[in-house]
């Protein structure tokens, strides 16, 4: 899978210039046809981060950090991963199908049989739309979802709007959020790279496409939880 992702770099400048409309179609579907889901699932996440968060810190009259809190978690943490997670089941799923398929059909031979790099006509439209926009999606999750909380704590908390956003500007750094947008762009790598890899290598018809679409799923969220943990673990902000 590495040198897939080495050789799909080494591809990128003649993929853009000679793959602009399929770069187009790709991002449309990775960034487009996303931001539904991802606004759906990112409000939900920032209530229920509120609302958990606000339960335990009224005990100790602390319920005005609940901006920090939900802040911090949406902006380093539960944005990244979750844009990442829905990416996957979403977009990812439907890259590994899709370039199965078409391995199990021999269309990818037939590709290079009439000259035409595999790599360049298929994989850099991918990577190049996932790289493009999963940071722009974990943004808008994160915002969303940090309205969702601000929502919660103003109606059901009693905590005034006004309170929240400032806790919130005043917790969430630059640092935080270049921390934010590394895991998205190494997230969006990692699951181009990997639903790639396993919908071009897939055998067996229609069943192999199946199993390299379940694969591609399974292997591309644990690596993603993976590069998660030791991301905040080396590259972390105190």
């Amino acid at each position: 899978m590495l040198l897939l992702l080495g050789r799909t770099v080494v591809e990128i400048p003649g993929g853009l210039l000679t793959g602009k409309r399929r770069l187009l179609r790709q991002l449309v579907e990775v960034g487009v046809n996303s931001f539904l889901l991802v606004a759906m699932i990112s409000i939900f996440t920032g209530m229920v981060g509120a609302l958990r968060t606000g339960y335990e810190l009224t005990g100790f009259n602390l319920q005005e950090a609940i901006g920090t809190i939900v802040g911090l978690s949406m902006v380093t943490e539960m944005g990244p991963v979750i844009t990442a997670v829905l990416i996957v089941g979403r977009v990812g799923s439907a890259m590994a199908a899709e370039l199965g398929t078409m391995a199990v059909n021999e269309e990818i031979d037939a590709l290079r049989a009439m000259g035409i790099n595999p790599l360049r006509f298929l994989v850099v439209p991918r990577l190049l739309a996932a790289l493009i926009m999963q940071p722009i999606l974990t943004i808008y999750g994160t915002l969303i979802g940090i309205w969702g909380g601000a929502l919660i704590a103003a109606t059901y908390l009693r905590v005034p709007t006004t309170i929240y956003y400032s806790r919130l500007y005043t917790a969430v750094t630059v640092s935080h959020v270049r921390h934010g947008m590394i895991k998205s762009l190494v997230f969006a790598a990692i699951l181009a790279t990997v639903c790639c890899y396993m919908g071009m290598n897939t055998k067996g018809g229609a069943e192999g496409v199946g199993k390299a679409t379940t694969r591609a799923v399974v292997i591309s969220l644990t690596l993603v939880l993976i590069a998660n943990y030791f991301i905040t673990r080396y590259l972390g902000v105190e």
